[in-house]
This record gives structure tokens, C-alpha cells and sequence, in this order.
């Protein structure tokens, strides 16, 4: 049996495909070689996150993966249907990436300090409605 996938590799392949879909060429290329350039950084970012165990830094996976999540779904209404389809895959493989940190950001929390652990949770909340609130858009989106 394969271990399990780590949520932070599913937010890097989500920032790669919000990447491909704003591909050079993309109607209204500058807007979208912005959306590029931030999908990179974000992916950059999470990259470095990947095989992490701490509860900081999945917390930190976890804000990243949001913010990828709001950016694809902002994003993919204004992409060709072709490219919009993969930023509705990769918001919605950003947010499940941040479903799946919290509850270890969640656990491994009560190994930290009162005030910190507080600040833990608050971020990987925060995280998930964000998450969640993107995966609306694109529901919304896509009725």
C-alpha cells in the first residue's frame, strides 16, 4: 500500500495548473502574467513546505493553499474555457489541500504553547473559509 499523498504536494500541482493556464497567449495576457507569476511564487513557496510536519509551517502550507484557491477561482471566469477548466481544477485541488492540513495543523497544535496554538488555529480556520468560500465562487460559477 502507498502512503498517503501529502496536501502540500497537491497544492503545488494546483499552483502548476493555474500556472499552465495562464500560459503566455492567454486572452488578456497581462492580467493573466500576473495570475502566472503569483501561481509560481505561491508554488515556489509550497514547494519548500512539502514533507513538513511542524504545525507552523503546515499552517503556513495551508494559508498558501488558500490564497491559490481565491486566485484560481477569481481567475478562471476570465479564461478561455479550456484554461478556465483548469483553474476550477485547481482551485478546487488547493482547497482540499487545505481541508486536509487542518487537522494536522489541529493536532499537532497542543504540542505548542496556549497563545501559539491559538494563533495556529485561528490561521488554518481562516485558511478553510477561505478555501471553502472559494470553492463557491466556482460552484456558483459553474450553475
Amino acid at each position: 500500500m502507498s502512503a498517503p499523498a501529502d496536501p502540500v504536494s497537491a497544492g503545488v500541482r494546483a499552483a502548476g495548473l493555474l500556472e499552465e493556464a495562464c500560459r503566455p497567449g492567454t486572452a488578456d495576457s497581462l492580467r493573466f502574467a500576473v495570475v502566472r507569476d503569483l501561481a509560481l511564487d505561491i508554488g515556489r513557496g509550497l514547494d519548500v513546505l512539502v514533507g513538513a510536519v511542524a504545525p507552523d509551517l503546515l499552517a503556513e502550507a495551508a494559508l498558501r493553499c488558500a490564497d491559490l484557491a481565491n486566485l484560481a477561482a477569481c481567475s478562471a471566469p476570465a479564461l478561455p474555457p479550456d484554461e478556465a477548466t483548469q483553474a476550477v481544477a485547481s482551485a478546487r485541488l488547493a482547497a482540499g489541500a487545505v481541508r486536509d492540513l487542518r487537522p494536522l495543523v489541529e493536532a499537532g497544535s497542543g504540542d505548542t504553547d496556549a497563545e501559539h496554538a491559538g494563533n495556529l488555529l485561528r490561521d488554518v480556520r481562516s485558511a478553510a473559509w477561505r478555501a471553502e468560500f472559494a470553492l463557491r465562487l466556482v460552484d456558483e460559477a459553474a450553475s
